[in-house]
This record gives C-alpha cells, sequence and structure tokens, in this order.
C-alpha cells in the first residue's frame, strides 16, 4: 500500500473509489473502507491481547515487561508509516487531500456515543482503531503546532460557522444555551477554510472521541474490577458457613 500511494495520480483514483468511503456504520467504517483496515491493526484489538497475554496474573513480570514493550514498538512503527500514507493522500491533489479529509470527519461524525455514560462497544469504532486515527491526525498537526505557536494564527476561529466538516450539533455548550448557540452558528462565516484549520479541528474531535472516550472506559473498566474483585473476596469468605451445609 505504501509503495503504490508514492504514485499522485494513482493515490488520487483510491480517493476517488467510492469504497475510500462506503461504511453504514461505525464499525463499517474500519473493515468496509479502503483505509479502515490499516488504521484497525492495533495491540488494542482483543485477538493480540488474548495472543500476548492469555494469563495476565500467572505470567513473569519480565515476559509481560518484553511483550508491552515489543508491542509499543511494533504499534509506533505501524503508526509512522499509516501517517507516511496520509501525507502522501493529502499532497496527491485537492481531490485526494479532500476526500481524506472527509474520511477522518466521517469517522469522528460517526463516534459521537463513544463520550454517552454507557457506549455501546457494538455500535462505535474500535479504541484500537480511534487511537491509531488520533496519533496520526497529531502527525499532521506537527508542522504548525511548534513548540513557539508560531503557526496558531492560522487557525481559523471562525472554522465552526463556516460549514464545518467537524460536527457539533449535538455537543453541550458551556457558554451559551442552544438557542443562542443555534443563533450564531446559523450566521454562515464567508470564505473557505484552510487546510491547517480543517486538520485542527478534525484533531480536537479526535481526540474528544479517541483517546478521551478511551481513556474514560478504560478508568470505568478498572473501577468494575475492582468491584467485581471485592465481591469474589466477599463470596471467598462466605464459603465457609456453606461447606458444611448438606442440602440433604
Amino acid at each position: 500500500m505504501k509503495a503504490l500511494s508514492q504514485f499522485p495520480k494513482f493515490v488520487t483514483a483510491i480517493a476517488e473509489d467510492p469504497l475510500f468511503q462506503m461504511a453504514t456504520s461505525a464499525p463499517g467504517i474500519e473493515k468496509y473502507t479502503i483505509l479502515g483496515p490499516f488504521f484497525r491493526i492495533s495491540p488494542l484489538q482483543a485477538e493480540v491481547t488474548k495472543e500476548y497475554f492469555a494469563a495476565p496474573k500467572t505470567m513473569d513480570k519480565r515476559k509481560i515487561h518484553t511483550s508491552q514493550e515489543a508491542l509499543r514498538l511494533t504499534l509506533q512503527t505501524h503508526q509512522r508509516d499509516l501517517l507516511d500514507i496520509i501525507n502522501l493522500f493529502v499532497r496527491a491533489s485537492p481531490e485526494a487531500k479532500n476526500k481524506t479529509l472527509d474520511w477522518f470527519a466521517y469517522i469522528v461524525n460517526s463516534n459521537h456515543k463513544r463520550r454517552a455514560l454507557r457506549p455501546n462497544p457494538a455500535e462505535l469504532s474500535s479504541d484500537g482503531f480511534l487511537m491509531n486515527v488520533t496519533v496520526v491526525l497529531d502527525g499532521l498537526c506537527e508542522p504548525f503546532m511548534d513548540a513557539t505557536f508560531s503557526k496558531v494564527s492560522r487557525i481559523d476561529v471562525d472554522y465552526l460557522r463556516r460549514n464545518p466538516r467537524v460536527n457539533i450539533s449535538d455537543e453541550t455548550k458551556l457558554n451559551a444555551d442552544e438557542s443562542a448557540s443555534t443563533e450564531y452558528y446559523q450566521t454562515v462565516a464567508s470564505g473557505t477554510s484552510n487546510f491547517i484549520s480543517e486538520v485542527f479541528f478534525l484533531t480536537l474531535a479526535a481526540h474528544h472521541y479517541g483517546s478521551e472516550a478511551t481513556n474514560s472506559m478504560l478508568k470505568t473498566l478498572d473501577r468494575e474490577i475492582k468491584y467485581l474483585a471485592d465481591k469474589v473476596k466477599e463470596l471467598e469468605a462466605e464459603r465457609p458457613k456453606f461447606a458444611s451445609v448438606s442440602l440433604f
């Protein structure tokens, strides 16, 4: 894929193919779009966890550390390859660039429910997929998010009022009520948004629905595991009371 992507006309043809963005659901994005399966590859997938950490409680700690480090290095290499591929798409032609931005927008807009109190994993993209998306978008931001913020002025503050790719219609507004928000965004700003603004706001959305949602789910899972572990201890403590009880 990376080798073939070095030909701009070929890359543009891929981006314009209906399969580039064809999907009917958030889970379908990573399975049925052209780039989806490449972004799906992640150690966060359950199959990888079962292969490397089949018995985490009994595994040697050194083996766990070695497996974690191997997966971390492999993931970093894979994510650099993904960024290289995306860079080739956004530089191939205006058509390919816009299709790529549409694909990322399609991802974040389809995963709003990941920030719900009880998200249903079956209706959403996977954590590994969205973490890869977030890291790649971070990479696209690197050229203009330097340490001195020398190019931060190129991020257009009116982006969200100019028919944005990022949909925030169902997000809570902290500084305005619903009617004030609706009135504000109904006034469409003139002109077109530049690439830096597009990438910046897509990256913000990716962090909100991707990395932040994953961290939130991890904390919830950790609490549930501790709760269940305490319940198991309580049941084990009660075991002697029932061990000598005859059922007949």
